[in-house]
């Protein structure tokens, strides 16, 4: 089974998916994503891991274009 980053790819689920748009981006415009770890958890008793990560998307003026956010879940055992 194939593994990335000590993880089986095989047990690695799409949770959830969410984009909040403040302004236009337009062509030409340089965009800057930084994400961040916004939150780690379990449930059922361990068997399922999800990782929350927040993105905020900035352009070149430095003004909020979007926020992004995804679950990604890892089911384990």
């Amino acid at each position: 089974m194939a593994r990335r980053g000590g993880h089986l790819v095989t047990r690695i689920l799409h949770g959830e998916q969410t984009f909040t748009y403040h302004r236009l981006a337009h062509a030409g415009d340089v965009l800057l994503f930084e994400s961040r770890i916004a939150d780690i958890y379990d449930k059922k008793g361990g068997a399922l891991d999800f990782v929350v990560r927040e993105t905020r998307v900035t352009n070149q003026k430095g003004e909020h274009v979007a926020d992004l956010r995804s679950v990604i879940v890892q089911r384990n055992g």
